[in-house]
């Protein structure tokens, strides 16, 4: 195994310098505040080369149903590498940074206090990456410019950094329309529209809700029943269906009121009573929100559609209609990053370089229809990663270990292949290759104490992790200060990556957050 770290430097933080690095006498030592421990990888490379890693041990899931046992699984871990951009996976031994004097990875002790959502009685433990507020070199900010860019900067057809704001723009404009479209309808009294929205559902909906629960509750107590009756009966008909003609023998007498046969059937009609009177009561619930108008003649069901788009939009309603907290705030913030980024880059600046990483599988397994082991391959490979305001904060809560943890990772490229050495030309490869450009992902998981990410170990032996703890005393603090996870893609493609067919267009998960998440392992 060959492993090179070529430079490694360790520094105090907050103490940057440019100059040599020298050894610091007792009196500079003296000084030091404690405010963690900087990580600086200047000149980095990490390649495992040709050595293999092997995991056995894994089962298969059993064909017969486990009868007998399934077939062995082999792992084969044949390649790992971290290197500089540039490396042309991993191929050429390209020099990367991780952190720098300016921007170290700081491992650092802080007060709970230190943090709205965590107590002031305990100590926690945070490793986080470099800061930047510099908008090109912000990949939070460079991955909003990257989405409306549509286009992996730099490359054929992708030279023009204005893009992405005139895209921008085009979503703000619309999104503010929307709204204007709005406020002219209802004439800007959107407090008034709220106001009448609230008083209606008071007087004609909540009233009617209620009789539409009764009726609902009455529905299963007469189910109970029927089924009751019926299998008294001999179950002789389908459930819910009536004995009629020849199964109540001559003059229907086998149905009378004193047979159980009879009794049935006085059941059915009770049941479909009540699920006729659930009905009329629904029913009478849509007529309400469809005939329920306001001065204008507008029904509720439409100013209701029409007030959750305007809070979409705005926020919480106000009488100044500021529009302060909805989508055209959060895109026009948006816009101001995306165009800071714009004109950084169209001023001839450049982002800084990030890292290439990658790794190789060979997975050998049974193939059932052939009757023999196959060899199933994944290649992985990320361009131009960075990852820039990502943290995770561990501490300690009644003998459980708790963790925040927000990972920000923007790749310019990430290829995902599933073939081996069969494919031994470019196109063959390509063709068994997913390609992913602008790829960024902002995960958030738990939230202070508010809601920890908890790590345990089950009494079997196996690893626990649960995210929980959101209830009716805490939603409005984890909805209102709890990050949301964020993704996209720009264009994925599936085969060869210049052949414009093959795109499956983009994706983009917005605004996620996991209110309960539980994860075990299990014994394979």
């Amino acid at each position: 195994m060959n492993k090179k770290i070529l430079c490694t430097f360790l520094v105090i933080a907050p103490i940057f310098a440019n100059a040599d690095l020298v050894a610091l006498d007792d009196a500079v030592l003296s000084n030091a505040t404690g405010e963690g421990l900087g990580i600086v990888l200047e000149d980095f490379v990490f390649n495992v080369d040709d050595a293999v890693t092997t995991v056995t041990g894994i089962k298969s899931s059993s064909p017969d149903g486990g009868v007998t046992d399934g077939r062995d699984v082999t792992v084969d871990w044949t390649e790992f590498y971290v290197m500089g951009e540039g490396s042309q996976n991993g191929t050429v031994e390209t020099p990367g940074q991780i952190g720098s004097l300016a921007h170290p990875w700081v491992l650092e002790t802080l007060p709970g206090s230190a943090f709205a959502s965590i107590g002031d009685d305990i100590a926690l433990l945070q490793l986080r990456s470099g800061e930047y507020t510099y908008a090109l070199e912000n990949t939070d900010k460079y991955a909003k410019w990257a989405r409306y860019q549509e286009c992996v900067y730099g490359q054929s057809g992708c030279t023009n950094a204005n893009d992405s704001v005139a895209a921008i723009d085009a979503v703000v404009s619309r999104l503010t329309s929307d709204k204007n479209a709005l406020e002219g309808y209802y004439s800007g009294q959107m407090v008034n529209l709220e106001t009448g929205i609230n008083s209606d559902i008071a007087a004609q909906i909540t009233p009617q809700e209620q009789v539409v629960a009764t009726q609902q509750a009455d529905i299963a107590p007469a189910y109970d029943t029927m089924e009751t009756a019926w299998t008294a009966s001999g179950e002789g008909v389908v459930l819910g269906q009536k004995y009629e003609g020849s199964d109540c023998g001559f003059l229907g007498i086998g149905c009378g009121s004193g047979t159980a046969k009879g009794q049935y059937n006085a059941t059915v009609d009770d049941y479909l009573a009540e699920v006729d009177d659930y009905n009329v009561a629904e029913r009478e619930l849509a007529r309400r929100y469809q005939e329920t108008l306001d001065s204008n003649g507008n029904s509720l069901i439409k100013r209701l559609r029409d007030y959750e788009s305007y809070r979409s939009l705005c926020g919480d309603v106000e009488a100044s209609n500021s529009c302060a907290n909805g989508l055209v705030a959060i895109r026009e913030g948006d816009r101001e990053d995306v165009n800071s980024v714009a004109v950084q880059l169209s001023a001839g600046y450049s982002r800084r370089a990030g890292l290439d990483i990658g790794s190789k599988f060979k997975f050998t397994v049974y193939d059932e229809d052939k009757g023999a082991y196959r060899e199933d391959f994944m290649d992985i490979d990320m361009k131009g990663v960075t990852l820039d305001g990502s943290y995770m904060k561990l501490w300690s809560r009644d003998n459980e270990l708790n963790a925040e943890i927000r990972l920000n990772l923007y790749a310019k490229e990430l290829n995902i292949g599933t073939c081996g050495s069969a494919c031994n030309t470019q196109a063959l490869q390509d063709s068994a290759t997913l390609f992913m450009d602008n790829f960024y992902l902002s995960l958030s998981l738990g939230y202070g104490e508010v809601q920890p990410l908890k790590f345990s170990v089950t009494a079997d032996g196996n690893f626990q992790l649960e995210l929980s703890g959101v209830d009716g005393t805490n939603y409005e603090d984890f909805y209102d200060n709890a990050q949301k996870s964020y993704l996209y893609v720009g264009n994925i493609q599936l085969g060869n990556a210049t052949a414009a067919a093959n795109s499956l267009g983009s994706l983009t998960v917005d605004g996620l957050r996991a209110t309960y998440l539980k994860v075990t392992s299990h014994d394979l």
